[in-house]
């Protein structure tokens, strides 16, 4: 396998130079040469991290804006539901009220119901006793008619009848 010649002549000069032995000008110009390359590397390494860095820092910094919106909706979200559940407890309270009411109001139509079907009744049972005595009276007047003329006809009887005395008290 062969090595290429500047990694050879590398490896050379890195062991004579490990020996204490003095390093060529042309190895000392290759050294700076990739020394300055790798320090413009790290350079735009660097730049581009100190980019990245600068846009996550803003990436960051929108999140917490963000976050802090959210937050603040949340907060009033949370107060408005607190709200909304103390309206809802106090509706919930008028309902049961009303609901109270109606059911004494059904109880009273109900009763009122009942009473106005008794009168109904009653005055039924009125009725039809009222006709029973209009009709016991017209049986009590036909009868007083019949025993008025019965009287009327006995006493014309007895006073055509020639035995029939009158006595005058004096």
């Amino acid at each position: 396998m062969d090595i290429p010649q500047e990694i050879d002549d590398y490896i050379k000069e890195s062991i004579q130079y490990s020996l204490g032995l003095p390093v060529s000008a042309q190895t000392l110009e290759s050294k700076l040469q990739a020394s300055l390359e790798a320090q413009n590397q790290l350079r735009d390494r660097c730049l581009h991290l100190h980019s990245k860095l600068k846009q996550k820092d803003e990436i960051i910094e929108r999140t917490r804006a963000e976050a802090s919106m959210n937050a603040l909706a949340l907060k009033k979200f949370v107060e408005e539901n607190q709200k909304l559940a103390l309206e809802c407890a106090n509706l919930l309270s008028q309902c049961s009220k009303w609901e109270k009411e109606c059911s004494l109001y059904d109880h009273d139509r109900e009763a009122l119901m009942d009473f106005g079907n008794e009168a109904d009744e009653r005055a039924k049972e009125a009725e039809m006793r009222v006709r029973e005595l209009e009709e016991e009276l017209r049986r009590s007047v036909d009868e007083l008619r019949f025993y008025k003329h019965e009287y009327e006809l006995r006493a014309i009887r007895e006073l055509s009848n020639p035995h029939h005395i009158l006595i005058f008290k004096t």
